[in-house]
């Protein structure tokens, strides 16, 4: 599989699967909550997808700091694929109804904090002064 193709697979089978489920839940009736949670998950997906094409070649499954990236959404967010993919999840546990799943949305959080620490350290030790100048200029 080529690495352009790579960037959007897990969004895009993310979305099928949401997709899926969607279909599931709207056929059994929608309350305002679950409509939320679709709004909320096709706006992440969305959104993840752009961040994963905005990285162009920088894409990678572990953190590596060969460019500092900083268009795009990458102009306000420093991490807006990690961001939107859990703001995903947690549309997708709204529109599904099944509120234990935030349990398991709380522990991927956890997750992916630990691997923005790692990432926020990988990129300060590559790019030093440039990178912090870079977060002071992001929202987060």
């Amino acid at each position: 599989m080529k690495k352009h193709q790579l960037k959007i697979l897990i969004p895009v089978a993310y979305c099928i699967a949401s997709l899926t489920l969607f279909y599931v839940v709207v056929r059994s009736g929608v309350t305002a909550v679950q409509i939320v949670g679709i709004v909320l998950a096709v706006t992440a997906f969305a959104l993840w997808i752009t961040a994963r094409v905005q990285l162009a070649n920088n894409f990678s499954i572990g953190a590596h700091a060969n460019e500092l990236v900083t268009t795009g959404l990458y102009a306000r967010f420093r991490h807006p694929v990690y961001y939107f993919s859990i703001l995903a999840l947690i549309g997708i546990t709204l529109a599904v109804a099944n509120y234990y799943l935030f349990g398991a949305v709380a522990v991927l959080i956890i997750l992916e904090m630990s691997r923005i620490r790692g990432e926020e350290r990988k990129l300060h030790d590559a790019f030093g002064k440039r990178y912090e100048v870079y977060k002071k200029n992001t929202w987060f």
